[in-house]
């Protein structure tokens, strides 16, 4: 079985209850209005079933919206392959400054040491990702990556690596951070971002922050390139503007996130500001895999962060026990599935099976019967295979 440990340090263990009980607030004033709930719930979740019942069709018409406006669409097999497509791309432009923002596939895909061992300057910009790049950790929870440092360590941290002492506040501490990335943003030659939603029949590509470092990232450097795993395209405009809301109101209980940018083409002959190229790769590393097995469900996370929230292991261990990109109960299931990762076998026994997970889920995905599955698929199957490989059909 699993030993997930639980956080050693008092401090880590008070900053993560606090933050994941902000949270679980947030989600029940974003369930408030319940038949709005209930409607977007089952509105998103036909959405996805339609897309994920024959993905290739849709990607096509994606990729064929996007390159007639200018774009480039790259599919990308593995990880590996999915580097090498960004390194080509930044190498052909000669760009050897980058700016990031936020993308779990990114790290998913171990993107950023890839660029810096190319000789590559990637600064993360979304404020949480830029403290962990400072540290050299891995994110800590899918909404607040850097939610375990308190202000006095992000302080000597930002004094230890940008140079400059100022209070442990987060007002100063904010501004420093701004005045340094500002000069980044300024000097990148690309931007490199994740994608949340796409439109398939439009062509169009949603990026949602929190904070305006996504705009800079996607419309300031000349070069735009967008990372996106297989699963996250929708069939039209209104099913991303359905999935969009979902998303925020389970994530910070709002319905709509602070900043949500709609991209659709490089700037090109059009004389409008913004990149000139924009590239779109499509990363699979298991996905269709995943999707011809039993254990398909879970290629309908929105990664709103809702089942780490609720779930008393992850509310005890905090997300770098989990040892993976994806912490939490659809992490110990999506760790164990996609290529490249499954970082313990035993995972899935990192659960008390309570269901909490599954009844706050927007989409209603199963994750305990997702994570009995995994346990009962027993730990002799091999690292990244899919125990449930050869199911046909993806019934709800």
């Amino acid at each position: 079985m699993a030993r997930v440990r639980p956080c050693a340090d008092d401090r880590q263990r008070q900053a993560l209850e606090g933050f994941t009980a902000r949270l679980r607030e947030m989600h029940a004033r974003g369930l408030a209005d319940t038949g709005l709930w209930e409607h977007l719930r089952a509105r998103v979740r036909d959405a996805k079933l339609t897309y994920l019942a024959n993905p290739a069709p849709w990607l096509d018409l994606l990729a064929e919206r996007l390159e007639a406006r200018g774009a480039r669409v790259h599919f990308a097999a593995d990880a590996a392959e999915a580097r090498g497509i960004v390194l080509g791309i930044l190498a052909a432009a000669g760009a050897r400054k980058v700016v990031k923002g936020k993308s779990m596939t990114c790290e998913e895909i171990a993107l950023n040491p890839a660029l810096e061992a190319a000789g590559v300057e990637v600064s993360e910009t979304d404020l949480g990702e830029f403290i962990i790049q400072l540290a050299g950790e891995p994110p800590f929870h899918i909404l607040g990556p850097a939610m375990h440092r308190d202000r006095g360590q992000v302080a000597d941290l930002f004094a230890e690596n940008l140079g400059q002492r100022v209070p442990a506040e987060p007002e100063a501490l904010t501004k420093l951070a701004r005045a340094t990335l500002r000069q980044r943003f300024l000097a990148a030659d690309a931007g490199i971002s994740g994608v949340n939603f796409a439109a398939c029949r439009e062509g169009a590509l949603a990026v949602v922050t929190n904070e305006g470092n996504g705009r800079y990232v996607t419309g300031l450097p000349p070069l735009h390139i967008a990372v996106m795993g297989l699963e996250k395209p929708l069939p039209t405009l209104a099913d991303l503007g359905a999935a969009l809301e979902l998303l925020t109101r389970a994530a910070i209980g709002a319905p709509l996130s602070a900043y949500s940018s709609w991209l659709a083409a490089p700037a090109g002959l059009s004389g409008a500001g913004g990149p000139r190229q924009l590239h779109l790769v499509v990363v699979d590393n298991g996905r269709s895999r995943i999707l011809g097995g039993k254990f398909w469900e879970i290629l309908l996370c929105l990664r709103c962060s809702s089942c780490l929230n609720f779930c008393p292991v992850y509310g005890l261990a905090g997300g770098h026990a989990y040892g993976s990109v994806y912490p939490g109960p659809m992490g110990s299931v999506l760790s164990r599935l996609l290529d490249d990762l499954a970082p313990a076998l035993d995972l899935a026994h990192a659960s008390t099976l309570c269901g909490l997970c599954r009844q706050e889920c927007p989409l209603g995905i199963d994750l305990p019967g997702l994570l009995l599955g995994l346990r009962q698929a027993g730990a002799e199957a091999t690292p990244g295979a899919d125990p449930g490989a050869g199911r046909a059909g993806k019934e709800c």
